[in-house]
């Protein structure tokens, strides 16, 4: 586990690290990168998201490519919760969703999701400041960070 911690950190800090930009039209995130896995998929990424293009849909894809090997890692990260869009709670400003353990979830990013994933879509949280882990059709097909308390 430690090795895997110290090749994460390596690979994250040889990146350029990416910025959540302020969403465009319509609330979609502005994509600044591409992530290839292994399994031929593709991922779009504005750094606080990143979503299977086969349900984003962009019409063209960022430049600036990314190593798929983190992503393949939260993909298949532990979870110990699983929630539906219809356990997430919005918050009184309307800036995030709660989920019931407490975690709050960008509303840009959740109100995004809820227009182009099927409304059986799943999150699955590991812990506060872990990835979630988006799941639809019985796949995951992307991963959405937290918002720091």
């Amino acid at each position: 586990m430690v090795v895997a911690l110290v090749v994460t950190t390596q690979v994250l800090s040889a990146q350029t690290p990416m910025k959540p930009t302020a969403p465009g039209t319509a609330g979609d995130p502005q994509w600044q990168g591409v992530v290839r896995l292994s399994d031929g998929r593709s991922f779009i990424t504005d750094g606080g998201i990143a979503i299977d293009t086969a349900f984003a849909k962009p019409v063209t894809l960022p430049a600036k490519e990314i190593p798929g090997k983190v992503m393949e890692t939260y993909l298949n990260a532990a979870h110990k919760d699983e929630y539906g869009f219809g356990d997430l709670t919005p918050v009184a400003t309307g800036k995030t969703y709660m989920t019931p353990a407490g975690i709050p979830l960008s509303a840009t990013y959740i109100n995004y999701l809820r227009r182009i994933l099927p409304a059986s879509t799943r999150f699955r949280v590991g812990g506060e400041l872990q990835p979630v882990g988006i799941v639809a059709n019985g796949q995951v097909v992307g991963v959405l960070m937290p918002v720091r308390k």
